[in-house]
């Protein structure tokens, strides 16, 4: 994209008409066996280490809780994923986010749909990550 990229999504429904019409879906199916490996090499051990010791991890507040090396490998394996599905779609994002950024002109919040759909899904793999490999009992 050019430093004109606000010309071609001057707004957030522009942006989002070229989103709905562009995005491909991302699963947790997508993203498990990263997930899963990195849990299985960190043999669990991918939170803080004073949680950790605690014992009471807890779905409500165990992202809250991740080392920085676990929301690091979480959050990459999902950029991968998501940008090998979504190329265009990620790199107009960034871009309308940096220029925003380093001209201050534009809008960074156009390509908003981008990051609310990211965080959403990183939210809710986390979730199902958590139910699957790291629930030790039912509540």
């Amino acid at each position: 994209m050019d430093n004109d990229i606000f010309s071609h999504f001057p707004d957030r429904e522009t942006f989002d008409r070229y989103w709905n019409e562009n995005y491909v879906p991302v699963t947790y199916e997508d993203v498990a066996t990263v997930f899963r490996d990195f849990v299985k090499s960190a043999e669990g051990h991918i939170y803080l280490s004073d949680y950790e010791e605690k014992g009471c991890i807890s779905k409500e507040d165990f992202k809250d809780n991740l080392s920085q090396e676990a929301q690091f490998a979480f959050q990459d394996g999902l950029t991968e994923v998501f940008y090998d599905k979504n190329p265009e779609l990620y790199e107009t994002a960034f871009a309308l986010f940096e220029e925003a950024q380093m001209t201050g002109q534009g809008d960074a919040s156009v390509a908003q749909t981008f990051h609310e759909t990211f965080n959403g899904l990183y939210t809710e793999f986390l979730d199902t990550l958590f139910e699957e490999m790291l629930s030790n009992r039912k509540d």
